[in-house]
């Protein structure tokens, strides 16, 4: 039986190497086999069913709880967790409709998106520490901060310094809806070990378009939006987004293929 590669299995099923990691770590779609040396996962063909039913569970938005419920679920127990998420869902738009009413209103019909200065660098190859994530937006910013918290307790223990600011990753659109998915990244000066959860891995250089964002965390998804529209017009394609603080203020991008 030959085995799937994280980012082969990735590809087959719909899903980002970062939500596989996250589901791993979750007991809810382990890889067959872990190279002990590596720590490279790989998976087994007969596993692409099961991941597919994940990732179409995952686009439903289904809470974790309920998609763990749902990959063993009887027939009928399948079908009343997917009518409460139904119930759930028809709330949230409701909810959502009456506020876009509302800020329709205050807007009087002004409902551009913000300019965006497009900008670009390129990412130096570098050394990480890294763990993934999952959070609602309320909640996000205190989880993000509980995994900083880690990374950095680490890197201390190991007696590797930090390189740089941390940033976060998300996987093509996860910041811009539903229960958010990040890899919290922590640069280090050089090689160490990770733990459990915690992981060390080389990132390749990389270049980046970005934008600075002037305002809280809750108008992320607005300024996202903007940056996704002026990558467009630059003839760019959005892929992982990433947040990082800098000294000019917090950068918003997308990492380029």
């Amino acid at each position: 039986m030959k085995l799937l590669s994280i980012g082969q299995f990735a590809a087959r099923v719909g899903l980002s190497v970062t939500a596989l990691r996250f589901y791993a770590e979750q007991d809810l779609l382990r890889p067959t086999q872990v190279d002990p040396d590596s720590g490279y996962r790989y998976y087994a063909p007969e596993q692409i069913a099961v991941g597919r039913r994940v990732a179409e569970l995952r686009r439903l938005g289904l809470p974790l709880r309920d998609l763990t419920h749902m990959l063993s679920a009887a027939p009928e127990d399948a079908a009343r967790i997917l009518e409460r998420h139904e119930q759930r869902l028809f709330q949230d738009f409701q909810a959502k409709r009456s506020l876009l009413k509302q800020v329709g209103e205050r807007l009087s019909g002004q409902r551009q998106l913000p300019a965006v200065e497009l900008r670009h660098q390129v990412w130096p190859a570098q050394l990480l520490l890294s763990a993934t994530m999952s959070a609602d937006a309320p909640d996000f910013a205190d989880a993000y901060l509980r995994r900083l918290d880690e990374l950095q307790a680490q890197a201390h223990n190991q007696r590797v310094s930090p390189a740089g600011a941390d940033f976060g990753l998300y996987p093509g659109g996860e910041y811009l809806g539903g229960p958010i998915l990040a890899e919290v990244c922590l640069p280090v000066q050089s090689a160490c070990m990770g733990r459990g959860h915690l992981r060390f891995m080389a990132m390749a250089s990389v270049e980046v378009a970005y934008t600075l964002h002037s305002g809280d965390w809750r108008s992320f998804g607005v300024t996202f939006a903007a940056l996704s529209g002026a990558m467009a017009a630059a003839g760019h394609r959005p892929g992982v987004s990433y947040t990082r603080s800098t000294p000019q203020g917090v950068e918003l991008g997308f990492l380029l293929a």
